[in-house]
């Protein structure tokens, strides 16, 4: 990234920040952005505009706003200004930072003949209270290794930070009624992915076991 692009990155970032409500609950409203779209090319979030980046990021935060433990949030949705793209639908989905996430859901939205157009995937450290309220947005997952990324989702639970995947997905428009299928298919993919993961140190631990 050039020294430029960086310059109007954070100038675009910081005016979007000040569109956020307070009702948003992502804590420090510049760093939640900075968290949301840190692996999103600068030239996109400068094209969209800071109406679209603040709308995209205020959205998905309104959904991940209750989470119950152990569950995934999925809603699919008319995209209106509330993506970078414009004329779109949009997919969002917030749940436990697991393995197999994103292929998970483009292979079911594939399912449908729905194809991504574009993809904004924030892994994300957050604080919620027992009940599932998020209270803020703390920073970025750092970089794991394979083993810890096979962790059940239990096992990211630390110091009351949650590890959580969230997604958004921009699609064409989707015809009536595909969006409810969408988002039943999305529920019940992301809860067998959970099983799954969940699973594995059972499964791994009676494999050594058969294999000793």
């Amino acid at each position: 990234m050039s020294e430029h692009q960086g310059a109007a990155r954070q100038k675009l970032l910081t005016q979007a920040a000040a569109q956020l409500s307070d009702d948003a609950r992502v804590g420090d409203r510049e760093n939640y952005l900075h968290c949301y779209y840190r692996h999103v090319d600068s030239s996109d979030l400068i094209a969209a505009g800071a109406v679209r980046v603040a709308s995209v990021a205020a959205e998905h935060a309104r959904l991940a706003a209750e989470r119950p433990q152990g569950r995934a949030v999925v809603r699919v949705r008319s995209g209106a200004e509330a993506t970078l793209l414009a004329g779109r639908d949009v997919i969002d989905v917030v749940t436990d930072d697991m393995p197999f996430l994103v292929d998970t859901i483009t292979m079911t939205i594939a399912s449908h003949d729905v194809a991504a157009e574009l993809v904004v995937h924030p892994q994300l450290n957050v604080r919620r209270d027992i009940t599932g309220s998020l209270h803020e947005v703390v920073k970025p997952i750092e970089a794991a290794g394979p083993a810890a990324r096979l962790l059940p989702p239990s096992a990211s639970i630390a110091s009351a930070q949650i590890a959580e995947s969230w997604s958004h997905l921009e699609v064409a428009t989707l015809p009536a009624g595909k969006a409810e299928q969408i988002a039943g298919a999305l529920e019940q993919a992301l809860a067998d992915v959970r099983v799954a993961v969940d699973d594995y140190p059972k499964m791994r631990a009676m494999a050594l076991r058969i294999a000793d």
